[in-house]
């Protein structure tokens, strides 16, 4: 380790290590190996890659992180002169990506961390990610391992509050070696990776029984759930510890100890997120209003030019904006890569600009413009 790393790794071990509980299991993997090797994982957590790599030793891999992160000054500070990480444009095929990847395994001698998914879950469960991702593995001929991660959901749920001393396992072993995968067909390559980060925390502790305690469980949840599954409202939902709480029903569900929900004919976020995605073709025909911060994105510099407060309307296949400063009718058919950042935080492209939007409700705006693309 450089005295850099020695640094970042005496700063992120306590501080990771005071929030969560961590079992690291090795299969067939060598946390101290130094050779370049390609390192995937499910991507259940905004956490996931920081603390993955204090469980590394010696070399351990680049990550692959979102550029928007870098928006910050102190997080850019942490990402490019403390990390040597990749800059992504997530949700978007990005040739400087790639190319950076190539630089840090062939030029650098380092592995990368990659997330094949590009986004931490939403709801406690994988998703898809694409095809172009195992071209790139098979053209690198190096080993790929998996740090198969089950608990994190849980322990740090994307739109909540970490629990503390959350339990979370990581699972380290390879998938292919780098011979393997020259001879390997891409089919058979994307299968095998898609298989090897499915999870589902839910299911996952129904059978383990791992205690996530706190008080504030359910804090932040109506940022993604927008349904009442008893009136079958929208934008109805509030939280308060660990109850959920809908203006025309009063109190419907409860986080468990387990991180289950009580109270409703499902016990888990997956299947509730499915349940609302039924309604979007009603929810099309409404009018949705929130608010949020615009800003207009410097993609050059990755920098945050703020426009100012605004209300958001979703109406007629059109997304408004209205504030003090600004008013802008941007056409749902026209935006491209929307995508959610963080916690609560819209982006996409319009015309030739790049526009950032932290909001109040972000999934129901991301679903909605989704769904009148044809995204559902």
């Amino acid at each position: 380790m450089t005295l850099k790393e020695r640094f970042l790794y005496a700063v992120l071990w306590p501080f990771y290590h005071s929030k969560f509980r961590f079992a690291i299991n090795c299969i067939d993997f060598d946390r101290e190996r130094l050779d370049p090797y390609i390192l995937i994982g499910n991507h259940a957590s905004l956490h996931d890659a920081l603390y993955t790599l204090i469980h590394l030793k010696n070399k351990y891999p680049y990550p692959v992180m979102n550029n928007f992160l870098i928006t910050k000054k102190f997080m850019e500070l942490i990402l490019t002169k403390l990390i040597h990480a990749v800059s992504k444009r997530k949700g978007q095929s990005d040739v400087s990506a790639v190319k950076g990847m190539m630089h840090v395994i062939k030029d650098l001698k380092r592995g990368i961390l990659l997330y094949p998914e590009g986004n931490a879950s939403y709801f406690g469960k994988e998703s898809d990610f694409p095809y172009s991702t195992v071209k790139f593995f098979k053209k690198m001929e190096i080993d790929i391992v998996i740090c198969k991660a089950n608990g994190a959901y849980l322990a740090a749920p994307r739109w909540g509050i970490p629990v503390k001393k959350g339990f979370i396992e990581l699972n380290f072993y390879t998938i292919y070696k780098g011979e393997e995968l020259a001879l390997a067909n891409l089919d058979d390559i994307y299968t095998k990776i898609k298989k090897a980060i499915e999870f589902n925390d839910f299911d996952w502790n129904r059978v383990q029984k791992h205690k996530y305690d706190n008080k504030t469980k359910a804090l932040g949840l109506e940022k993604y759930i927008y349904i009442c599954p008893h009136c079958n409202k929208h934008q109805c939902l509030s939280t308060k510890k660990n109850g959920v709480y809908c203006i025309h029903c009063g109190k419907i569900a409860e986080f468990n100890q387990y991180g289950l929900l009580e109270g409703l004919p499902f016990d888990n976020l997956v299947d509730w997120d499915e349940y609302q995605k039924h309604f979007l073709d009603q929810i099309a025909r409404t009018t949705i209003k929130t608010i949020g911060k615009l800003n207009l994105v410097n993609t050059k510099k990755l920098r945050l030019h703020k426009l100012g407060n605004v209300n958001i309307i979703l109406d007629n296949n059109c997304l408004h904006l209205e504030g003090r400063r600004v008013n802008y009718d941007f056409e749902v058919e026209k935006i491209t890569g929307l995508i959610l950042t963080k916690k609560q935080d819209l982006s996409f492209e319009y015309e030739d600009n790049t526009y950032y939007l932290p909001t109040k409700d972000p999934m129901i705006i991301l679903d909605t413009i989704n769904y009148l693309k044809g995204g559902y």
